[in-house]
């Protein structure tokens, strides 16, 4: 994966690179668990199979949220930031919207707040 992500060198190739490498990123994921789900559901009900997914539900809600950390330190940076953050937070909780939803909303909302002049 980061060998695709470097050989696209998202940093000149913009957005067609940011497609690509959110392609890249999520297509394996969704591939693996609609490939997967079959299977899942005709062995859900063993006891072992049900505390295994337990514990990786709770690492991966850990490592999402240390993800987040990370993330925002690097992003959240001034009040339009701040502001694009707070408004997916708020909309994600009030009416639950599909996350890639908010997503591609918020992505909108920086390429017309980062594009446009504030200011001067």
């Amino acid at each position: 994966m980061l060998l695709l992500l470097r050989s696209l060198d998202i940093s000149r190739n913009g957005l067609t690179g940011a497609v690509l490498a959110a392609v890249g990123v999520f297509l394996p994921v969704y591939l693996t668990v609609t490939l997967c789900a079959p299977v899942y559901r005709r062995l859900s009900a063993n006891p072992a199979l049900q505390a295994f997914v337990k514990g990786v539900t709770a690492a991966a809600t850990g490592a999402i949220a240390g993800a987040i950390v990370v993330i925002a330190r690097h992003s959240i940076h001034d009040i339009r930031t701040v502001a694009t953050c707070g408004l997916a937070f708020l909309t994600l909780q009030r009416w639950k919207l599909p996350e890639p939803l908010v997503v591609i909303a918020a992505g909108i909302a920086g390429l017309l707040l980062f594009r446009l002049p504030v200011g001067t």
